[in-house]
């Protein structure tokens, strides 16, 4: 796993470095969640609103609303494709977020153009080395191990 100042970036994973999100592909479903910097940015997360089953989600669109101690605004969605599942716990406690980005995701699609898609995500590796920027520029500290 890479990381930088106590922030976690998993090689295994996709990441949009716009949108602060992480994708985990499996099969033609992909599994999306805040990156670990973007929760330490937004402080405690404390209120979360999931785009119900079923939405369909174009690269962009808005998966979720989310309420913290610095940030109000969209979580966006890093892939198109249609809702099959919301975590309803990270829905009823959002601070789950804070606790382990990468534990606990917050929707899966089913993706329409994953494979075109994927190819404008940074890989685990590429990701690690754009986020030691985006961590200095955001002067934040993910966790003080």
């Amino acid at each position: 796993m890479n990381g930088y100042k106590g922030c976690k970036i998993p090689g295994d994973l996709y990441y949009d470095l716009e949108y602060h999100v992480w994708v985990r592909v499996d099969g033609d479903t992909v599994i999306v969640g805040a990156t670990d910097p973007a929760q330490a940015y937004a402080g405690e997360i404390i209120y979360i609103k999931i785009k119900e089953k079923g939405t369909k989600i174009n690269r962009g669109g808005i998966l979720a609303t989310v309420e913290s101690a610095k940030y109000m605004g969209p979580m966006r969605s890093p892939v198109s494709g249609i809702i099959v599942e919301l975590n309803h716990e990270v829905a009823a406690n959002p601070t789950l977020i804070n606790q382990d980005a990468y534990k606990y995701w917050v929707v899966q699609l089913k993706a329409d153009k994953l494979n075109s898609e994927l190819q404008l995500l940074a890989t685990g590796k590429e990701a690690a080395e754009k986020y030691r920027t985006i961590i200095d520029e955001w002067g934040i500290e993910c966790r003080k191990e």
